[in-house]
């Protein structure tokens, strides 16, 4: 009787002790989560569905995914300058730390904005700007058409109303990733400098069509004369001599020679006008 009573303690005391732990388990675990929620109250709000913002286009590259905005770059409700019509503008819009740029649809793409403040604004959203390369993938799809463009177009040819004219405006002007105004309405700038016409070390051909690209979508044989229609008739335009920063795609009166191979490496990284925007990616 006495062993029988010695074992129904031992199973007993071996239930409670696997209960304490248990419990001890839940409440460290709620104990995290508690935590985690008061460092970040609004973390569970903040996880997006899918692997991108809602602002943003998932892109499948060979070097890596990644996300890009959807619409060309606009200032955001924080900003002072809705549509800057200078640099000063621009440069007052990211000294206040709630001006950040946004990607959404109707906007009016932030113009007069050089490619070292374009890096800046799109640091400030948590982004950086696009490479060469990045852009290129982005952009593939886009229907790169080299006459009798309507509204629903891509804007190369002030064919919408308003020059430049709001993001998406131009239904048929997307991306097979899904991102709109990949081509026309503005220059885009992207990641890097061309140094003396080489960029990494490798020499750039002369302005002209291009009739072909390298890995870092760079253009590696141009022509003079005509466009190749491999490469949609786009153009290359360079200047040989300093520093030159790089914007893709065209802008609203390139006509047909925008497109997704085109590149502008004319101005030096410190220029903003009236035709280049930018948007990011993440």
């Amino acid at each position: 009787m006495r062993k029988t009573i010695n074992l129904k303690k031992k199973s007993l005391i071996g239930k409670r002790e696997l209960i304490v732990m248990i419990t001890a388990v839940v409440l460290t675990t709620a104990g995290i989560k508690a935590s985690d929620t008061l460092l970040n109250p609004n973390e569970s709000a903040a996880v997006p569905s899918g692997p991108c913002e809602e602002s943003m286009v998932l892109v499948t590259n060979s070097s890596g995914n990644f996300c890009i905005d959807k619409y060309e770059a606009a200032p955001g409700k924080g900003c002072p300058y809705q549509d800057p019509s200078n640099q000063t503008d621009t440069r007052l819009n990211l000294d206040y730390s709630d001006c950040k740029p946004e990607s959404r649809p109707q906007a009016l793409p932030w113009r007069f904005i050089s490619q070292n403040q374009a890096a800046m604004a799109c640091a400030k959203a948590g982004k950086r700007l696009p490479t060469n390369n990045e852009w290129l993938s982005a952009s593939l799809g886009t229907p790169d058409i080299n006459n009798s463009w309507s509204t629903n177009d891509c804007q190369v040819a002030k064919n919408w109303q308003v020059q430049p004219g709001a993001s998406g405006s131009g239904e048929n002007c997307k991306s097979s990733a899904g991102a709109y105004d990949m081509i026309g309405n503005v220059w885009e700038w992207v990641e890097g400098t061309v140094n003396d016409g080489q960029y990494k070390e490798k020499a750039l051909p002369e302005s002209g069509f291009v009739l072909g690209v390298d890995d870092e979508a760079m253009p590696s044989v141009t022509r003079a004369e005509s466009g190749d229609e491999n490469y949609y008739n786009d153009f290359f335009w360079i200047k040989q001599k300093g520093i030159r920063g790089m914007a893709r795609g065209g802008y609203w009166d390139n006509a047909s020679d925008a497109g997704q191979y085109s590149l502008y490496v004319v101005s030096e990284p410190s220029f903003a006008g009236t035709g280049v925007g930018f948007r990011c990616v993440k």
